[in-house]
């Protein structure tokens, strides 16, 4: 895809780029405890039970409620400290998950601090992002702009068993953990070398006081459509965490993978995430175009949300491992390039407060993977892996049925809560 840039200044298109990489590495962080758990559960003394409630309840509930905080920072003191800084920390939580150690209740209170760390540090990475996109990109672009960014997510997440699995294999867990946090530590200082000192072209809309940048940031809580989308949202991404946090679980225990293998496999459906997502983004800029922005999003982001709610249901029930994989796929190919319709449409509602109102949306669609990958076991021992899966593919049913309520809801006429500040 080709990526805005400036008419005078390339800043526009190296921000998107150095975003793209944070968020490379960011879902490499997040996600090498998947490859680890398998080495590492068993030599802590900890249950699978316990590793999926170190991840919802530590990882994954501080990843959520720090995303308004973490957009608020952002629209306040700008991309390149906010994001800097947290990068940093996800170095240090990288290095003091691979260090842990102890017995079964040690090592679960160390590894559940260590994971709450990686959340809090992590959760200003979509908002700030989002608003660095509002600030740089001519809205024409925008979607296509930020599924760029957004599936380079997929990239890490694709490469992460690739490379991680047989690391662990060679070098044992905490080797996986080590590597993580070197791999943050040259994106922190990639980052800060290369980011604008300024996230925000001159001329932007600044908060005179802390106090008016509060309220802004409270009235989005009133915002109907933006309560309704990102209620969508928290469906979507229950559906999506599925695939993020047990889908290499599934395929050692469902389909009979070995680690290995399933390193290799587990990464099948991130790459097409990858390939598909940025071109689902431009198809909507260009439908964009010739429609209403609100209204291409809406019909782009249904389409894929049914799309992969069909792709669950068959993938589950498909009895070759391959096609199923494939299946599945497209599956998560198609919520990976819901992504931007649903990022772009946030920052469209309240766009000088991008950043918080990126936060209230990732608030409410990492509540949803609190759930899911909490609710992902005891579903799988109830039901099976495909009832399991069959449910999920009904939500993300319901999750589509939402946006036609946010966008109905939503006139681009309607002041942004943002320009009420005086």
């Amino acid at each position: 895809m080709t990526l805005p840039a400036s008419t005078s200044h390339p800043t526009p298109r190296r921000v998107i780029w150095l975003l793209a990489a944070v968020s490379l590495v960011g879902y490499a962080l997040r996600s090498n405890i998947a490859i680890a758990q398998e080495y590492m559960a068993p030599e802590l003394g900890l249950s699978m039970g316990q590793m999926g409630v170190i991840s919802a309840w530590g990882f994954q509930l501080a990843y959520a409620l720090f995303q308004i905080p973490g957009g608020f920072l952002g629209d306040r003191y700008g991309a390149r400290l906010i994001l800097g800084l947290a990068v940093l920390g996800w170095c240090i939580a990288s290095l003091g998950s691979g260090i842990v150690t102890g017995g079964a209740g040690l090592a679960f209170a160390t590894l559940f601090a260590t994971r709450v760390l990686l959340g809090v540090s992590q959760a200003a990475t979509y908002p700030v992002a989002g608003m660095a996109a509002v600030h740089f990109v001519p809205e024409r672009q925008r979607v296509g702009a930020s599924a760029f960014y957004l599936a380079a997510g997929m990239l890490g997440a694709a490469l992460t068993p690739l490379l991680l699995a047989p690391l662990m294999v060679r070098a044992g867990w905490r080797a996986v953990f080590v590597a993580s946090a070197v791999v943050g530590l040259v994106m922190a200082i990639a980052w800060f070398l290369l980011a604008p000192r300024r996230a925000e072209p001159s001329g932007t809309h600044q908060f005179v006081t802390m106090h008016d940048q509060l309220r802004a940031a409270a009235r989005l809580l009133g915002n109907r459509p933006l309560l309704i989308l990102s209620c969508s949202y928290f469906l979507h991404s229950a559906v999506y965490f599925v695939f993020v946090f047990w889908f290499f679980r599934y395929l050692t225990e469902a389909r009979g993978f070995s680690v290995l293998d399933s390193g290799v496999w587990g990464s099948v459906p991130y790459f097409m995430a990858f390939a598909i997502a940025p071109l689902v983004g431009v198809l909507t800029d260009r439908l964009a175009r010739r429609s209403p922005p609100a209204l291409a999003r809406r019909r782009v982001a249904i389409t894929c949300l049914m799309t992969a709610a069909a792709f669950v249901f068959i993938g589950a029930n498909l009895p070759t491992p391959g096609l199923a994989i494939t299946a599945l796929g497209f599956s998560v190919a198609c919520l990976v390039s819901c992504e931007a319709p649903y990022w772009t449409a946030t920052t469209a509602m309240a766009a000088e407060s991008a950043g918080s109102a990126g936060g209230v949306l990732n608030l409410m669609g990492n509540m949803g993977g609190v759930f899911s990958i909490w609710l992902v076991p005891i579903m799988k021992d109830a039901w099976g892996w495909t009832a399991m899966l069959g449910f999920w593919a009904c939500v993300a049913v319901v999750a589509a049925g939402l946006w036609l309520v946010a966008v109905r809801s939503y006139s681009p006429s309607m002041p942004s809560v943002s320009h009420e500040v005086t």
